[in-house]
């Protein structure tokens, strides 16, 4: 039986929908992650925990070390208790703890936590994943339709990207599971093609049916610019963490996903029809 944290966020209910189809037993974890018992509640019969509970999407530090750090900590404290023999973690490229962006901190101290639990882990680190309802592409889109006439691009959209579909994310998630090979193992994954922000926007913008013209904005306006815009809301739109991407290169080995997982993951071209429908003007307000 496997526990799946953050069951109702983005990764978490195309993970439950391919564990459904592939007949694997999974449910849902539905507490609190400093809940130390209901963990122990619920990780009772486990055998494998997929971890993917994070607050990321609500941009706040002290909410970050709390659910994801502090909550990893009672996480692996039950599990070892309830002898839970795997956790799978869901991690980004570039954690490290002593990363001075707070994201990716964050994901290296929970890093750091599993590797040292005594527990078998498998540890992947992806790009940004992208898909219906996401906060990355539909967010790009969602502010530039704001920003009529314009489409900002923080640090002259040079910066490189690597996103990769969710789809894909979760059917190497589903691979891991079974994968002996990939025990006690850190590995990082990413999508087939590089692109530099301003040319993964245009290519968006054109699905979605859009016209604007490029601004760049230097990093050094843009960035404390971000939380005078956006940080006065319960969910923000744009959060800190999202203006990591623009310091942080989210990049790795082109075949990564097929080395490892041997499949080669989908072209952006040809998964973000997605954008193409109505309401993405009002995403950016939403959940």
């Amino acid at each position: 039986m496997i526990l799946v944290t953050g069951a109702t966020g983005f990764v978490g209910r195309s993970l439950m929908a391919w564990l459904e189809r592939e007949g694997i037993a999974a449910r849902a974890y539905e507490g609190r992650m400093n809940n130390p018992l209901q963990l122990r509640q619920e990780l009772e019969g486990i055998t494998t925990v997929v971890h993917l509970a994070s607050s990321e999407a609500r941009g706040r530090n002290r909410l970050l070390n709390h659910v994801d750090v502090d909550g990893s900590e009672r996480l692996v404290e039950e599990a070892k208790r309830a002898n839970v023999r795997r956790i799978i973690f869901v991690s980004r490229l570039g954690a490290d703890p002593d990363s001075m962006h707070p994201l990716l901190r964050a994901k290296g101290q929970v890093e750091r936590i599993i590797q040292r639990s005594g527990i078998d882990y498998t540890i992947l680190r992806t790009a940004s994943l992208y898909g219906r309802n996401d906060r990355y592409f539909e967010l790009i889109v969602g502010l530039a339709i704001w920003s009529w006439p314009i489409v900002w691009l923080p640090g002259g959209g040079q910066i490189c990207n690597q996103p990769l579909w969710v789809e894909d994310f979760v059917r190497c998630l589903v691979k891991s599971l079974s994968r002996s090979t990939l025990i006690n193992k850190t590995i990082t994954i990413a999508g087939g093609e590089q692109l530099p922000y301003a040319a993964l926007v245009q290519q968006l913008l054109a699905v979605a049916g859009y016209h604007r013209f490029p601004l760049p904005i230097p990093m050094l306006i843009f960035r404390p610019l971000t939380p005078m815009l956006f940080n006065w809301w319960y969910w923000p739109a744009v959060s800190r963490y999202f203006m990591d991407r623009f310091f942080v290169p989210e990049v790795t080995e082109h075949d990564a996903v097929y080395r490892q997982f041997g499949f080669q993951p989908a072209r952006i071209r040809d998964t973000i029809s997605y954008l193409r429908r109505p309401g993405l003007a009002l995403r950016i307000f939403r959940r």
